[in-house]
């Protein structure tokens, strides 16, 4: 006698479950595709913000070096918070590394800060320089804190504002602290 023996179990995969299976791989994917666009997005608003950082200490360092004429800095026209330079637009002029600081040379100082923000910031953005004076506790009197802002904003059209506050140092020679 023979015995014969029924198969019911079937083997291999279904349309349906292959279609599930790729579906839940492009779910994968396009998540991890956005991880890399965020990523993307933050690597350059890091960027910008170091960027910004080196500015701020470029002008710090300007301003410390040449603390004679700190206060013309503050009353020049451009850089101001009324008025303040905005990259793609403000023309600050030409700017000439020999030429020398002081009385002579702030206009060529203006126009070196200008050229430096225009080479990193994105159009549009707004750079200012105010100070305020502070009276240390136990101090006979005020010194002046400088603060240079930038207002950015990015790719989502979000606004950010980034202030550096320094102190730029006393005049060592007060007959000479106006910068004319």
């Amino acid at each position: 006698m023979i015995k014969y023996q029924n198969i019911t179990s079937e083997s291999g995969f279904t349309l349906v479950e292959v279609l599930v299976a790729l579906l839940i791989v492009a779910l994968g994917m396009l998540g991890n595709a956005m991880l890399q666009l965020q990523g993307m997005k933050n690597s350059n608003d890091a960027y910008l913000r170091s960027q910004i950082g080196l500015f701020a200490y470029e002008i710090a360092d300007k301003i410390r070096a040449n603390r004679e004429c700190q206060n013309a800095y503050l009353t020049q026209g451009f850089f101001s918070v009324a008025s303040p330079y905005v990259v793609g637009t403000s023309t600050a002029g030409a700017c000439d590394v020999t030429s020398a600081l002081g009385n002579a040379g702030m206009v060529n100082e203006i126009a070196c800060m200008g050229a430096t923000l225009e080479q990193g910031l994105p159009p549009g953005s707004q750079a200012s320089i105010f100070s305020a004076a502070v009276v240390p506790v136990g101090a006979a009197r005020a010194i002046n804190i400088f603060t240079f802002r930038v207002i950015w904003t990015d790719r989502d059209g979000e606004v950010h504002t980034m202030d550096y506050t320094f102190d730029p140092g006393a005049c060592a020679n007060a007959a000479a602290c106006n910068c004319v």
